[in-house]
C-alpha cells in the first residue's frame, strides 16, 4: 500500500512537467512534418528547376565537356537564398551550364546562372564570383572552392573546343584551360607557377619552401591542384 501511494504521488507531482514536454515534443513534430509536406508538395515546382531544357552534345567528341563526368550525381545548390538538396546534377564547363534533372527523371533543365549563389557536385563547392576589377577579379562565374580559410585557393574551371577532321568526320576535343586563384588581402592573385606562390607567401617563404621540401611538393602541372591546396593550408595555419 505504501509503494503504491508512493507512485501515486510521484506520478502526480511530475504530471505537469512531463505532460509539458509530451506537448512540446509534439508540437516540434507536427512543425517538421508541415515542412517536409510542403517541401515534398512544391518539389515538382520549385524555382530551382525554372530554367531552359539542357541540348546535349551530339557531334563526335574526345573527351567530354563536363565537371569530372556527364552522368547526373548528386549535389546541392544555394538558389535565390535558398538550399535545395538531394538533387542531380551536372556540370557543363564549356558552357558554364549548372544542369539539374527534374523529378522522375522527365528532362534536363539548366539553372538560371545569375540566381544560383554556390552548389556542390562531386565532393567539390563552387561558388558564384562576379567580375569585379578592384578585387584583380576579371571573370564571372563559377569557381572551385578547394581552400576556404582566412585566404582561399580558387580553381575556375575552363574548357575550350579544339576541332579536327579524321576522315570525313569532325571531331570535337576538349581540352582543360583551368585557372587557379588565391584570394588574400581581399584581391584575387592568379596562380600559375613557383615563382607566383613565393611571391604572394613571401612573408613566410623560408617556411613554405621547407614544407614543400619535406611534402614533396612540386607545383608541377600534374599535381598543381592538390599540391597548392597543401600548401595554401600550411601558409594559413602560420599567418593566423
Amino acid at each position: 500500500m505504501k509503494i503504491f501511494l508512493f507512485l501515486f504521488f510521484t506520478l502526480l507531482f511530475f504530471k505537469p512537467s512531463f505532460s509539458q514536454t509530451v506537448q512540446q515534443n509534439f508540437n516540434d513534430l507536427q512543425v517538421r512534418n508541415a515542412i517536409d509536406v510542403y517541401n515534398n508538395y512544391n518539389a515538382n515546382n520549385a524555382p530551382v528547376y525554372n530554367g531552359e531544357a539542357y541540348l546535349f552534345y551530339i557531334f563526335k567528341m574526345e573527351g567530354d565537356p563536363y565537371f569530372e563526368t556527364g552522368i547526373f550525381s548528386p549535389g546541392w545548390v544555394n538558389y535565390k537564398g535558398r538550399k535545395y538538396e538531394s538533387l542531380k546534377l551536372i556540370y557543363d564547363v564549356v558552357r558554364n551550364d549548372l544542369v539539374l534533372l527534374s523529378p522522375f527523371h522527365q528532362l534536363a533543365i539548366v539553372a538560371q546562372n545569375q540566381f544560383v549563389d554556390s552548389f556542390s557536385l562531386l565532393g567539390h563547392t563552387f561558388i558564384a564570383l562576379q567580375e569585379d576589377h578592384n578585387q584583380n577579379l576579371y571573370n564571372s562565374g563559377f569557381y572551385d572552392l578547394l581552400y576556404n580559410g582566412h585566404i582561399q585557393f580558387l580553381e575556375r574551371r575552363v574548357k575550350t573546343i579544339n576541332s579536327k577532321i579524321e576522315g570525313r568526320i569532325v571531331v570535337n576535343q576538349f581540352i582543360d584551360k583551368n585557372r587557379f586563384y588565391i584570394h588574400k588581402g581581399g584581391l584575387y592573385y592568379l596562380v600559375t607557377n613557383k615563382k607566383d606562390v613565393y611571391r604572394l607567401f613571401k612573408d613566410k617563404i623560408h617556411d613554405v619552401k621547407r614544407f614543400m621540401r619535406k611534402n614533396h611538393l612540386k607545383l608541377r602541372h600534374k599535381n598543381f591542384e592538390s599540391d597548392m591546396t597543401k600548401i595554401t593550408a600550411f601558409y594559413d595555419q602560420l599567418t593566423h
